[in-house]
């Protein structure tokens, strides 16, 4: 029975009792003491279903069934047998830990923080480093990503019918992928965020021409960091000047040799999007070591 149900019966029964006094003048405060008493009730009911949804054997149920779904077989008989309704539409959640991060939430807490605030248990796979979190029916994510803030966490949202959940889970470690190669930060992402990254990054002749587009630059360091601020700071020549403690002469002097370099028409409007695929596929390759832009000339 999902909690929200066992909610609202506890508010009918508050509800109840509420209409059979009705006749009756309530003071301002009996009325107080029925809210603190639903308070109570509420907080006890809530917290006596999560210990009962968390229970090994349910545990043990809610894995067997992520294990079906995840698999795309016998999803349905082994759903029966644990006792855990299905639905047609799923969020499926794909979590990693960012190692490079000290302290951060493993990935079983925070389903444990998850199924406190959706307020319905949930079928997941985990180990300390990462996993597959299956959330029933389509979140708003904004509440999701509020927790995902407090932990540290990698997590790729996909939205997905019941039998696209085996394809929308690889996507989605894909896409985790992508974004430690990429060195992005821990957060919260869609497809959406990351859908331009992902199909750059896919192997084909395209990515080959990009990841070979930048050969000449790369070898000066200085002109790749001075690339990649750049397009940081939106084409911004002062922002990129401020930033690498260099004159704007100096950049538009570097951004010449760069286009000269890679033999690309400064006067092209697509140049700044062929630098921008090229970057991202040279990062995600590990092509040479991940420059910092915000290091300066001085240091």
């Amino acid at each position: 029975m999902p909690i929200e149900t066992v909610q609202r019966l506890v508010h009918t029964g508050f509800r109840l009792h509420l209409d059979d006094h009705a006749t009756r003048f309530l003071r301002h405060h009996d009325i107080n003491h029925v809210m603190d008493a639903m308070h109570t009730v509420n907080s006890t009911v809530s917290r006596a279903y999560l210990e009962v949804a968390s229970s090994p054997t349910q545990r043990s149920g809610h894995q067997a069934v992520a294990r079906a779904l995840l698999s795309g077989r016998h999803a349905t008989s082994v759903a029966r047998q644990c006792g855990i309704p299905l639905t047609d539409q799923y969020t499926v959640l794909a979590v990693a830990v960012d190692t490079a991060v000290r302290g951060a939430v493993s990935p079983g807490s925070f389903l444990e923080m998850l199924a406190g605030r959706v307020g319905q248990p949930m079928s997941a796979l985990h180990s300390d480093l990462g996993g597959t979190i299956l959330i029933q029916g389509c979140l708003d994510t904004e509440e999701i990503g509020d927790l995902v803030r407090r932990t540290a966490l990698v997590v790729i949202a996909i939205e997905a019918d019941r039998d696209r959940i085996p394809s929308a889970t690889e996507d989605g470690h894909e896409l985790i992928d992508v974004v430690r190669r990429l060195h992005r930060p821990p957060g919260l992402y869609h497809f959406d965020d990351l859908a331009i990254e992902y199909q750059l990054t896919r192997p084909g002749p395209g990515r080959d021409r990009l990841e070979t587009a930048l050969d000449a630059v790369a070898e000066d360091p200085e002109l790749v960091a001075t690339l990649r601020a750049h397009i940081n700071n939106g084409l911004n020549r002062r922002l990129t000047a401020r930033q690498m403690h260099i004159h704007q002469n100096t950049v538009d002097y570097r951004l010449k040799r760069i286009y000269r370099l890679a033999r690309l028409d400064s006067h092209d409007p697509g140049l700044i999007w062929r630098l921008r695929a090229a970057l991202t596929v040279r990062d995600y390759l590990g092509l040479g070591a991940y420059e910092d832009d915000s290091r300066t000339e001085a240091e």
